[in-house]
């Protein structure tokens, strides 16, 4: 099983903000590549921002 197995769409997941963590939390993931490498772009979405994250940066709920 790959690490980034649980970043697909529609999937809920937690954002750890490396920016000192003032929008840590609960996102849905809005679009992916296929194939995810540590480097790939994941936008993200709340029911209050957008944000385009790096797979690392993300965990399973």
């Amino acid at each position: 099983m790959d690490k980034f197995d649980f970043i697909k769409y529609g999937a809920a997941v937690y954002w750890h903000d490396p920016d000192g963590g003032l929008s840590d939390g609960e996102y849905k993931v809005i679009s992916a590549p296929e194939e995810i490498e540590e480097d790939s772009i994941i936008l993200i979405a709340s029911n209050y921002s957008e944000v385009e994250v790096f797979p690392t940066e993300l965990s399973p709920l």
